[in-house]
């Protein structure tokens, strides 16, 4: 089978969330998590706990 035998179906256009394949398996629809509510975790961290555990492993 040469390439000119070769039948092209018409190519729509990509949607977002679209993953152009009907019978593939899907994108699971996942919200993003909130911004606000990671950086309040991120400021609970303890910034020196690593020097900490490098003086408790002996690192």
């Amino acid at each position: 089978m040469s390439l000119r035998e070769r039948k092209q179906k018409p190519a729509g256009p990509f949607l977002p969330g679209d993953d152009g394949d009907d019978d593939g398996p899907k994108r699971p629809k996942v919200d993003r998590p909130d911004t606000r509510e990671l950086m309040r975790r991120m400021k609970r961290v303890d910034k020196d706990q690593s020097k900490r555990y490098r003086q408790r492993t002996g690192q």
